[in-house]
């Protein structure tokens, strides 16, 4: 079995009216915490930061992974949209060696509103798939949230 560390960066980009000052700001990245690869599988974290496996993939407890978490903010109460990252857009590297990051979620889901102090927390996790001859090593990338604005 191959061990595994992995860790995503995150970029984030916002878009505000001219009149209106918002944000989004990373607060912490997208973590799949290390792993053992039996054969291929998968390895998903929830929005809410819960690690689970699938197929061939055997969890390493001591490095249990979370999920990414961005600071929204702006004028209070406002709403703003949000879009994730497709299928077969990201994926971590290490050297020559790829793993795809696909099924992105979040929470709030598609539509945040700030609140009456003009912030939010945006929680976002995905699923990465790991082939049965994956090649050991910590795995990096990055991806983008957008937010626009109401």
């Amino acid at each position: 079995m191959q061990k595994f560390s992995l860790f995503a960066l995150l970029c984030a980009a916002a878009f505000a009216y001219p009149s209106q000052a918002q944000s989004i700001s990373a607060v912490q990245s997208l973590a799949f915490g290390s792993f053992a690869a039996g054969g291929s599988g998968t390895v998903t974290i929830s929005a809410a930061g819960a690690r689970t496996q699938g197929g061939g993939v055997i969890l390493v407890p001591s490095a249990s992974g979370s999920a990414a978490t961005f600071n929204v903010s702006g004028n209070a109460n406002a709403t703003y949209a949000i879009t994730l990252p497709g299928n077969g857009v990201v994926s971590l590297t290490s050297g020559a060696n790829s793993m795809a990051v696909n099924s992105f979620t979040s929470s709030p889901a598609t539509v945040g509103q700030l609140s009456g102090g003009g912030s939010q927390t945006l929680s976002v996790g995905a699923t990465l798939s790991v082939g049965s001859n994956q090649a050991s090593g910590s795995y990096g990338g990055s991806f983008d949230v957008t937010i626009n604005y109401n």
